[in-house]
């Protein structure tokens, strides 16, 4: 150790020091108190011996001079005092001195307590380490969360959570949450909503999900089928995040123009349909595995499909809300929750709940994200006007004159049997259309009238699928099921697809041409008024025909062709 020896008597000075020296510790020496604090700035001594009686500054002083000076560090104090001095060495201890020896110096005492401290200030150097260590390792790991949780910001897109029909609520336990919620719409507005669940919370757990958030959005974009946004995104959880870890996951699609309600669950609690009221209409329960356990083509990807009637909403919501538990250990659970929802208005269900469960939980934090989403649906069914409209005198007149139009583009595909059966071909045709300025801010439409007419030649041109196999409660799964058998065994066919961009009397126009090799089918009676009784299905045509100047079907009803107006004066 370095010891700094303070003594106005220089013999006593002397002694001390030599037997320091001779103990192997280094000494530096001052003879009253004003010149120990300068020293001790000078050398920064690993322990002070000092005497309480010295000129200039007494011992004491000196003492509470040098302890201000060293801050947090501790450095040992020890004081040599005579007999009559006890008062003044008890006030010194009680402002900061550590320990006392008395004179004479009994040199065996003197040896034992520099050892003695010796053991302790190296302990203290340790714990000054490992503190130093745990404080870098503390910084490293807020500026980890920092990092995540600025990507985790930029993944997430915020502003597509504020779609007017959701409403969510995402309460991590810790400052991370391993709890994923995202949503988008489709170019046809197909509302999106991911819910995910990593394995445990924190920043591991925030890891896991953020390999979901680029296949989610960008395959939405692009109106890709729940299906297969599945597939990129367990192949993207199998291919980032180490053997062993998995995400829990629901997928849920609202499509307001055919009424139906897709949901995808792996691992994840119970989506509850609700009416108006609250009241649950339908389950949709866990019926597969979660994200990353299995390889892709071992997993199940067909969603489960509701067709609704009324209005209502889809509530869904992470193990963490449902299995919190009060200081008693009893859950809130999965009853009290609908209970909740059945309570209240619409409109403060949200707010109603997070306070029950600051209720439930009496002020202690809950020791699992929390995650919970309701979509509304249906808000306008009773306000729902006819599919077709009008079309305004400026579109009849442009479309009049169709035959003198100047060609801008022109873009055809044609996609045999085998390429029908892998290639999603709306989604692949919208990268296209996305890049043409005119189009680019009506792609829902034009996302829409592809859609349908596509569908239209595949599955009524070369499939020969029936309508009426939709009907019932079962109908849409198992017109799915025969749709996918008949896919799979399709050997022959194709279906050609033109895109063409006119330019007439100054307008754009997109001319869109689809033709199939199938025999056609009864396209008159598609031109029934639209409230006749007799029309049974074609409510896609009926959409297409509302959103289009001209729909025409040259020969035996296999071969569309539309006119479509980007813009106001398309209606």
């Amino acid at each position: 150790m370095k010891i700094l020896v303070v003594d106005d008597t220089e013999a006593v000075l002397l002694l001390i020091s030599r037997f320091i020296e001779a103990l192997g510790h280094s000494v530096i020496q001052a003879r009253d108190g004003s010149e120990a604090v300068q020293k001790w700035r000078q050398h920064q001594p690993d322990l002070v011996l000092m005497d309480m009686m010295m000129p200039v500054m007494s011992g004491p002083e000196a003492a509470v001079a040098i302890k201000e000076e060293a801050g947090q560090s501790w450095v040992p104090i020890v004081f040599v005092t005579g007999v009559g001095e006890e008062n003044r060495l008890a006030d010194a201890i009680e402002r900061g001195a550590d320990d006392y020896i008395s004179k004479p110096v009994n040199f065996r005492v003197l040896e034992a307590k520099l050892k003695a401290f010796n053991r302790t200030l190296e302990l203290n150097r340790k714990v000054r380490e490992q503190s130093a260590r745990l404080a870098s390792y503390y910084d490293a790991a807020e500026e980890e969360k920092r990092v995540v949780r600025h990507l985790m910001d930029q993944m997430v897109n915020a502003e597509r959570l504020n779609d007017p029909l959701l409403d969510y609520w995402l309460s991590p336990a810790e400052s991370l949450s391993g709890d994923l919620i995202a949503a988008a719409r489709t170019p046809g507005q197909v509302l999106y909503v991911l819910l995910a669940d990593g394995i445990g919370h924190g920043l591991t757990a925030a890891l896991n999900v953020l390999p979901l958030t680029q296949p989610f959005y960008s395959m939405a974009e692009k109106g890709y089928s729940l299906s297969d946004i599945l597939v990129e995104m367990n192949n993207k959880v199998r291919q980032v995040l180490p053997v062993g870890r998995f995400v829990a996951t629901v997928l849920i699609a609202i499509d307001e123009t055919t009424h139906c309600i897709e949901v995808w669950n792996g691992g994840m609690p119970t989506v509850h349909m609700l009416d108006s009221k609250g009241a649950v209409v339908h389950q949709f329960k866990s019926s597969n595995l979660p994200l990353g356990i299995v390889p892709t083509q071992d997993m199940e990807t067909i969603t489960a499909r509701y067709f609704y009637s009324e209005p209502g909403t889809v509530l869904a919501c992470s193990d963490g809300l449902t299995e919190a538990r009060a200081p008693d250990g009893e859950a809130f659970s999965e009853a009290r929750l609908l209970q909740l929802v059945r309570q209240q208005p619409e409109e403060v269900r949200l707010s109603a709940l997070q306070g029950a469960l600051a209720d439930h939980l009496a002020g202690h934090p809950h020791h699992d994200d929390i995650s919970l989403v309701m979509m509304r649906f249906g808000q306008h069914m009773l306000g729902e006007r006819p599919l077709a409209a009008q079309q305004s005198a400026e579109a009849m007149a442009t479309m009049a004159l169709v035959g003198t139009g100047q060609s801008m583009w022109h873009y055809s595909l044609t996609l045999g049997a085998e390429e029908l059966q892998y290639i999603n071909t709306v989604p692949f045709m919208m990268s296209f259309v996305n890049e043409i300025k005119v189009l680019k801010p009506y792609q829902s439409e034009v996302f829409l009238i592809l859609s349908e007419l596509f569908v239209n030649a595949l599955d009524h041109g070369l499939l020969n699928m029936d309508s009426t196999l939709k009907q019932g409660e079962q109908g849409m799964d198992r017109y799915l099921l025969v749709r996918g058998q008949r896919l799979a065994a399709l050997k022959q066919g194709h279906i050609e697809i033109d895109l063409n961009g006119l330019r007439i009397n100054g307008r754009d126009v997109l001319r869109i041409r689809i033709k199939d090799t199938g025999p056609g089918f009864d396209w008159p009676r598609f031109n029934l008024p639209e409230d006749d009784p007799a029309r049974l299905h074609g409510r896609g045509l009926m959409l297409v025909r509302s959103m289009c100047a001209a729909i025409q079907f040259p020969g035996s009803g296999n071969e569309v062709v539309v006119h479509y107006l980007p813009g106001p004066a398309r209606v």
